[in-house]
């Protein structure tokens, strides 16, 4: 039976470390629905057109949008009045739908082969597209697609080491909607206030404290961004490098549910990452 198969990214919108003068203060989320609802578009190569639209909402914070490319297609065609094959240009328009809530900044982009050849192409398009919408350039901020990596492998790693000697956390500036307060959260103010674009922050230790370091590689992947360790599998083994990569969430439904109720599982998922 066929499935649709969506992707967890997240959308950041990455506030200028100062604001671009007489531009009035805009949250990301209010930011993503005013760029969304000028329907974008952006010609990456000569004929070919990548385009945001069939936006619905299933109420103030969520909904979905379709993205897709025009091309011009030769058909080949069979010409009954003439009795000759012959070839006709026509527009080609593949496209696929992305589930969103903009109030955490987060995606569910169906996979869909005649789009792009994986979700990653699709998700770099949307990253192009909102990037070129005249409400993110009027602010100034900066856009950023990334995926969602399933940190359960990368956890499991962290619980059952005997020390973990070695943490490293990557983080960008303020978007993180539901950042945590120990370290997404005060460290992303930090990045803006500091002009950057992105960080890290590493610790050592004989042995770092487990339960903090899961909440933070939980945050960290919530958010989008990488983590790597350092763990001792066993006492007097020689510690091993450890990296929260890999592919993105994914959740498979039924193509005859609702898009709100797919929208719930890609919701109960990422919930599963983030707690």
């Amino acid at each position: 039976m066929a499935t649709i198969e969506y992707h967890l990214y997240r959308i950041k919108f990455i506030r200028p470390s100062q604001m671009l003068l007489f531009s009035a203060e805009i949250s990301p989320s209010e930011l993503f629905l005013k760029a969304l609802q000028e329907k974008p578009s952006i010609e990456l190569r000569h004929n070919n057109v990548w385009h945001i639209g069939n936006i619905e909402y299933f109420d103030n914070v969520s909904g979905s949008f379709a993205i897709g490319r025009t091309t011009k297609t030769t058909l080949e065609k069979y010409d009954s009045e003439t009795g000759n094959f012959i070839e006709t240009e026509d527009d080609s328009g593949p496209y696929t739908f992305v589930l969103f809530d903009r109030t955490i900044g987060l995606l569910g982009i169906a996979k869909k082969s005649k789009v792009a050849p994986n979700v990653a192409a699709i998700a770099r398009k949307i990253e192009k597209i909102f990037t070129n919408c005249k409400a993110v350039k009027e602010y100034g901020f900066e856009v950023k697609v990334r995926f969602i990596p399933d940190p359960e492998s990368f956890l499991q790693k962290i619980k059952s080491a005997y020390a973990i000697k070695r943490f490293k956390a990557s983080f960008t500036g303020p978007n993180p909607f539901d950042a945590d307060e120990l370290f997404q959260k005060p460290l992303s103010v930090y990045c803006q206030k500091v002009g950057a674009d992105q960080g890290n922050v590493e610790v050592h230790s004989e042995g770092l404290n487990e339960e903090t370091v899961t909440a933070v590689a939980k945050s960290t992947a919530s958010s989008g961004n990488s983590a790597t360790a350092s763990i001792q599998t066993q006492k007097g083994k020689k510690p091993i490098p450890i990296s929260l990569k890999g592919d993105a969430v994914k959740v498979t439904v039924d193509p005859v549910l609702p898009k709100q109720i797919a929208l719930s599982e890609v919701r109960e998922a990422y919930q599963e990452v983030r707690e």
